[in-house]
């Protein structure tokens, strides 16, 4: 999802951005909208006038789309868990948060916001709409057409993210229930991530129904949803499950032995000569008096000029420690590779208690840990008890 995506802004601090993808269905929502919807509601007003109020409802939806996503992001917020970003792309939206919630309540919360936003809103529209019906002039009668259509379009949203099937918020809040009534986070998964993949096999074979035999090819985008949809809910169940199993596992069992380390007023010649080709790294850890102060990468001298190596400092380009993601050997690995997979790094240094740096935790060496323990068929490690995560 990361690749084609570009930041439109920051609302309370989280970044709001939009995949290509979201810009296609604008203008062939607006495109629709102008050729269908406006004509009837506004006999006579005229292609740009359709074309106008066409825009207008594409932006508006997306707009509703966007305030659906921030309460789930504030909600998550307010609940201690970290947002990384939101998504506008072709199905929608999407919060991505950067950890699992601890407690079924704050999953119940965070999930539940969404729809009913998106109701309240349809409420909001719809009483809008009828400040301006009946129209007693063509602008009065455009207002009344955009604002029904948002009412009709945030109710159906609201009501399809109810559908009890995870990844939608309808399967997210019954997870959420049956973690509260087992206090079994994976199996809570299991049976939404189940119901998830009903919900998307029915789509899809109701969308292909309609395409092959009742000769509606608009079935074929609601068995896109289908597919979208299932390959959201195997994926959640196979990394919740995945995150599960790695609880158990603590990062020094795993981690790499730390790499040399750097001193801060090392300049990137020195660096490049000394430690990133005699060892073949791609990221060297900044040291002093044994505590990490930082990280240089490969692409944080790339953007330095060659000409400038010799006197550019390591200092002045690496990412301090207090922007990084560190883990430390105790934390379990499961938390460890969510971290990996929601940034934009490859490795995590781990610091003892003291600051100290004593290895680094990589995705290809996790990977490659992992493919091993399968080729000896190893058993899975013991998990951690049921009742660790309990509704509060």
């Amino acid at each position: 999802m990361d690749k084609g995506v570009f930041k439109i802004m920051s609302i309370g601090g989280i970044a709001i951005k939009a995949h290509w993808s979201w810009i296609v269905v604008v203008l062939l929502l607006t495109i629709q909208l102008a050729a269908g919807y406006f004509p009837l509601q506004i006999p006579g007003a005229g292609a740009p006038t359709y074309l106008i109020l066409g825009l207008i409802a594409a932006l508006l939806l997306f707009a509703s789309v966007l305030l659906h996503e921030l309460s789930h992001s504030f909600m998550a917020q307010a609940r201690g868990l970290k947002v990384r970003d939101i998504i506008l792309f072709i199905f929608g939206g999407v919060s991505n948060i950067e950890q699992e919630p601890e407690t079924a309540s704050t999953e119940f919360l965070t999930a539940v916001v969404g729809p009913l936003t998106s109701l309240v809103l349809a409420g909001v529209f719809w009483g809008l709409a009828l400040l301006v019906t009946p129209p007693v002039h063509q602008p009065g009668a455009a207002a009344a057409a955009v604002l029904q259509y948002l009412a009709f379009i945030n109710f159906l949203l609201g009501l399809f993210n109810l559908i009890p099937g995870f990844p939608l918020d309808g399967g997210r809040v019954l997870r959420a229930i049956v973690w509260g009534l087992t206090h079994d986070f994976a199996r809570a998964t299991r049976i939404a991530g189940g119901l998830g993949q009903l919900v998307a096999y029915g789509f899809i074979f109701w969308g292909l129904y309609q395409s092959f035999f009742l000769g509606d090819f608009g079935g074929l985008w609601t068995a896109f949803i289908g597919w979208f949809l299932l390959n959201g809910a195997q994926q959640g169940v196979a990394g919740v499950m995945m995150r599960e199993t790695l609880r158990s596992i603590q990062v020094g069992q795993v981690m790499e032995p730390a790499p040399p380390a750097g001193p801060p007023a090392l300049s990137l010649a020195q660096l490049l000569s000394q430690y990133l080709l005699p060892y073949n790294l791609r990221a060297v850890p900044i040291t002093q008096d044994g505590h990490l102060v930082g990280l240089v990468t490969l692409g944080d001298i790339k953007d330095i000029p060659q000409e400038q190596w010799p006197s550019t400092r390591v200092d002045q380009v690496m990412t301090p420690v207090s922007q990084l993601r560190v883990v430390r050997p105790d934390e379990d690995l499961g938390r460890a590779l969510q971290f990996l997979g929601s940034g934009d790094f490859d490795q995590l240094p781990v610091i003892d208690p003291t600051g100290h740096l004593v290895g680094m935790l990589t995705r290809a060496h996790i990977l490659e840990w992992l493919r091993i323990r399968d080729t000896l068929q190893l058993p899975p490690p013991a998990g951690r008890s049921p009742e660790s995560k309990v509704l509060s």
